[in-house]
């Protein structure tokens, strides 16, 4: 029995008195007509591709994969790299993602069995090709279903319910996270082995499937040796790794990296020179905007055929044309990991001079103008440039005399500077804030020493309800954004998205080194000692980055990769898996609230101070809970299928 027929034409009623002639029907498309062409099997592949599990900028926690709209979910929020209006602390990726995989694994399946029963009309190159690139897609899709659930239940052959199979034949026990881990090697060896070195644009090659097992791998890794969670259902170990299997493998990680490295995949460096910290800086922006030698496997979109909504909700408000904007906000606790700036011993932002007053400046960018360009490239720093315009972040103006200002508010403070009777809007009032957009007018302006007048807030905030065009974190995103895209309307961008780079092909290296390292041992199998590599690849990504180098490889730890790992991939999707890959989500939110900048002007000495605060909205504590480590399978899916355990917490 055939999977399914495509229909092509809504003529069935038309055709239906024609059943009697020994004519297949014109409306129905079938396995001849797709597999024996090579129009039809790339038409096929190019289905498989469009629900693959990528998660881009049309991704988020709330509607998964392919949303339309509007995207306020952002992972980012998840993970202490951005704060917004419109997450809040307890939030977790709740959407569905178990029917619609194991609907793309059946049509992956159908093409592994069908494909070679038309090899007579392809070369024997472009079917080993195919197959290749097929096991690629299921490697990944099951990659999507494993990092959620742990175990599930692996299916490599078509199921063909209704015509052979029962219902009670469907419902398939779970397999062993360990077995679905192995399994998902097992298929990325296999693409890895037959895929061809170089594909269509947007397509898998063999380096795409190399890089894509390099990220697997080290996600088991950490799995088997960080999680604590041990379930067994019907013998089988659903959620949990033996701790042994660990540093195996790390050293698949470690090897699938190192097939990258023949494919001649280097980190872009286009724009980039040697101590110039502006080249550094454009060279990081336009990695995003460009195809270049780094990227290894792309989604692309086209305008106007296929588009997101990034440059939409991303997007400042003094250069937003609609829609909506600032859904990205980077806090303060990101911006501390990069370095360039004054910090003070415990490593945060150094507003204060040493007799506790605040620090001024002339501009809102001053104590960043050393920073790292990698940060000026991945967050829109207060004041900077983009498109033509500083953006403005101003939270409101101080009119006392002097140039000695003092704390604003306790240490730890959550409440608004509002809420303080001293700074209430009243003609005494030495602080003056707009509580709302409404309020930023030139009627409540302040006049100034110089005969200027200054809104209370900046063009981008903040104002204290937050409104959309307003920063809530006293920062913005830089990283994809556009400086091209006129139209920042919802459905108007184009950008592609970097699913896989070199840069994390790198750091995948780097982390399954020094794991390995840490397990004691020293060197693979060839000599290569693993710490020096570590070391090397941290320091090629730091370099492009303009960031200080390792000083020696005695520096090139799990934690130091894992912080390069947090700078370097931010905003991409990444940290929120690799937080909870270490297991170590929780720990980092445990009622926890994020850090803010706050730039204020202070009109007497005509300078700017930096204040330091938590996150005003309300409801923004954010705790992980443990058992979210492995998610929740959808309850339907239960109910359908009684033999298939739910994880336990649920």
């Amino acid at each position: 029995m055939k999977l399914k027929n495509y229909i092509v034409a809504l003529c069935v009623g038309a055709l239906a008195s024609y059943t009697d002639m020994d004519i297949p029907p014109m409306n129905i498309v079938g396995d001849k007509d797709i597999f024996g062409s090579t129009e039809g099997v790339t038409s096929y592949m190019a289905r498989l591709y469009s629900t693959l599990p990528v998660e881009d900028f049309r991704y988020s926690h709330a509607n998964m994969f392919f949303s339309g709209g509007a995207n306020y979910a952002q992972p980012s929020c998840l993970t202490g790299e951005a704060v917004s209006r419109d997450t809040h602390g307890a939030e977790v990726e709740k959407a569905n993602y178990w029917d619609a995989a194991y609907a793309l694994i059946r049509e992956i399946n159908y093409f592994i069995r069908t494909l070679p029963e038309y090899e007579s009309s392809h070369s024997a190159a472009e079917v080993e090709s195919l197959l290749g690139e097929a096991h690629f897609l299921r490697a990944y899709t099951y990659i999507a279903l494993a990092k959620r659930y742990g175990g599930v239940p692996i299916v490599s052959t078509v199921i063909d319910y209704p015509g052979s199979v029962s219902i009670p034949e469907t419902q398939l026990y779970r397999d062993s996270e360990e077995a679905t881990w192995d399994f998902i090697s097992a298929d990325l060896d296999e693409a890895i082995a037959r895929l061809s070195v170089r594909n269509a644009k947007g397509r898998a090659d063999k380096y795409a499937a190399a890089a894509l097992k390099s990220r697997a791998m080290l996600y088991a890794g950490t799995i088997a040796k960080y999680n604590e969670v041990n379930e067994v259902y019907c013998d089988v170990r659903i959620c949990g790794i033996p701790a042994g299997r660990a540093t195996g493998y790390f050293e698949q990680a470690y090897a699938a990296s190192k097939i990258v490295d023949e494919g001649g995949y280097e980190l872009y460096k286009g724009e980039w020179a040697a101590a110039d910290r502006e080249a550094q800086y454009r060279n990081f922006v336009n990695l995003f905007l460009k195809d270049t030698k780094e990227n290894i496997f792309v989604k692309y979109y086209v305008y106007p055929e296929s588009v997101h909504s990034y440059d939409c909700f991303a997007q400042p408000t003094q250069t937003s044309t609609g829609g909506s904007n600032t859904e990205i906000c980077p806090t303060l606790d990101f911006v501390e990991m990069f370095e360039g700036f004054e910090k003070d011993a415990e490593g945060h932002f150094a507003n204060f001079d040493r007799d506790g007053y605040y620090k001024l400046y002339a501009s809102t960018m001053e104590p960043f103008k050393d920073a790292e360009p990698r940060l000026r490239a991945t967050v829109l720093l207060p004041g900077d440039e983009f498109k033509g315009e500083q953006i403005e972040i101003r939270r409101g103006i101080w009119v006392g005399t002097g140039d000695k200002i003092s704390p604003l508010l306790p240490p730890g403070t959550y409440n608004f500077y509002d809420d303080q009777p001293a700074y209430a809007d009243d003609a005494a009032s030495l602080l003056k804030l707009a509580k709302r957009e409404s309020q930023n007018t030139d009627a409540n302006a302040i006049l100034l020493k110089d005969g200027t007048r200054m809104k209370r807030a900046g063009k981008s905030g903040t104002v204290q309800y937050q409104e959309i065009g307003c920063t809530v974190s006293g920062f913005l995103i830089r990283k994809y954004l556009d400086p091209e895209q006129k139209n920042t309307n919802w459905n108007q961008s184009a950008q592609s998205w970097i699913d896989i780079r070199y840069a994390e092909v790198l750091l995948n290296r780097a982390e399954a080194a020094a794991e390995l390292v840490a397990a004691g041992i020293a060197a693979d199998e060839s000599g290569a000692d693993y710490r020096n590599e570590a070391f090397r690849c941290i320091n090629l990504v730091r370099e492009r980055a303009g960031a200080t180098l390792l000083a020696s490889a005695a520096q090139a730890t799990i934690d130091a990769v894992r912080t390069e790992r947090r700078k370097e991939l931010a905003f991409e999707n990444k940290t929120y898996w690799d937080l909870k890959r270490w297991r170590i989500l929780h720990k980092e939110q445990s009622s926890r609230t994020y850090r803010t900048l706050q730039p204020f002007f202070a009109a007497d000495a005509m300078k700017y101070f930096m204040d330091v605060k938590y996150q005003e909205q309300s409801g923004k504590v954010y705790t992980f809970d443990t058992r979210n480590y492995y998610q929740q399978i959808p309850a339907g899916e239960i109910t359908k299928n009684p033999n298939c355990k739910q994880n336990p917490g649920y």
